[in-house]
């Protein structure tokens, strides 16, 4: 959450890269940093557990500029969230 409040301006953020807290990372923060930081094209929660449908949806409704994301191993995600990117995301590549 800090991170988002210190850098509205971010564009690209990754939490892959084997830190040791991305288990750690909650819905709630993802949230956090798609309402503070709407100008994302770019992010990476690969390794990062804990999240679920609802941070991808948040990042689809708030980021409709995001080009590309990457969430291996989050498990909790589910086709109603990889739909809403598709819908909300024009400019999604990969």
């Amino acid at each position: 959450v800090a991170l988002a409040e210190g850098c509205p301006g971010l564009r690209s953020v990754s939490f892959d890269g084997g830190f040791d807290d991305n288990s750690k990372l909650t819905d709630a923060a993802v949230v956090a940093l798609a309402e503070r930081c709407p100008g994302l094209i770019y992010v990476d929660f690969s390794g990062c557990p804990k999240l679920t449908a609802a941070a991808v949806i948040a990042l689809a409704e708030r980021c409709p500029g995001l080009q590309s994301v990457k969430f291996y191993e989050c498990a909790g995600l589910t086709d109603a969230a990889v739909v809403a990117l598709a819908k909300r995301c024009p400019g999604l590549q990969s």
